[in-house]
């Protein structure tokens, strides 16, 4: 299998894939971020052909390499207009000190991927388009900021809400294959199952989950 063949952290902590389903040379990148010169440089000198970009969510650290970006970006587009306006989310955490414009290039619904290649959870909640990417033969999952092997998240940034991400937990997370790999924007990759049994902050957002929903059909 092995179908992911590099992972690229960038300077904002944020994970590039290259993931190859193909039975060519054919891979698609996940997540786009600024720094992408390493990525592209990699897929020339092995001389792979990009399929498309897939973006898990529209935050800068994660697209604000589609200007350099050759080729079809696919995202929810629920999330167009932070993907296309990245200088508010940085100056926000920056200030003025950096300044960047606004990315008008094309950007294609997740509704135009090959549904029998990759399959797309919508699970807002760390923004309101956030979505995995799933390649059910590969065995492999790429949450982007939904989920990390140790935590989640964060809801309080633009778009984000904790509702939204404890019912994507309940409704989403805990529908994928436990076997599967979870693939994350930051930080370490690990089994669905092995996140499911450890990781904390998911196990709380269940309990309270099935609380509320106990207490509310008594």
């Amino acid at each position: 299998m092995s179908s992911v063949i590099y992972t690229f952290t960038s300077f904002t902590t944020s994970n590039s894939y290259i993931v190859k389903p193909f039975n060519d040379e054919k891979c698609f990148i996940v997540d786009l971020p600024p720094d992408l010169d390493n990525v592209i440089e990699f897929i020339k000198n092995n001389n792979l052909t990009v399929a498309g970009a897939l973006i898990t969510h529209g935050h800068y650290d994660h697209s604000l390499g589609l200007p350099t970006f050759e080729g079809k970006a696919y995202i929810n587009l629920d999330d167009e207009f932070l993907a296309r306006n990245p200088q508010d989310q940085i100056r926000s955490l920056l200030g003025n000190s950096f300044e960047v414009g606004e990315y008008t290039g094309d950007l294609f619904s997740i509704s135009e991927l090959p549904s029998d290649i990759v399959k797309v959870h919508t699970n807002p909640g760390h923004t309101k388009g956030s979505v995995s990417y799933e390649f059910p033969d590969e065995g492999l999952i790429f949450t982007g900021d939904f989920v990390f092997k140790d935590g989640i998240g964060r809801t309080d940034l633009f778009t984000g809400s904790m509702d939204e991400m404890k019912n994507s937990i309940n409704n989403t997370f805990l529908n994928f294959n436990e076997e599967y790999e979870i693939l994350p924007g930051h930080g370490p990759s690990d089994k669905v199952k092995t996140i499911k049994e450890n990781n904390e902050f998911i196990k709380m957002l269940i309990d309270d989950w099935t609380s509320k929903r106990y207490k509310k059909y008594r």
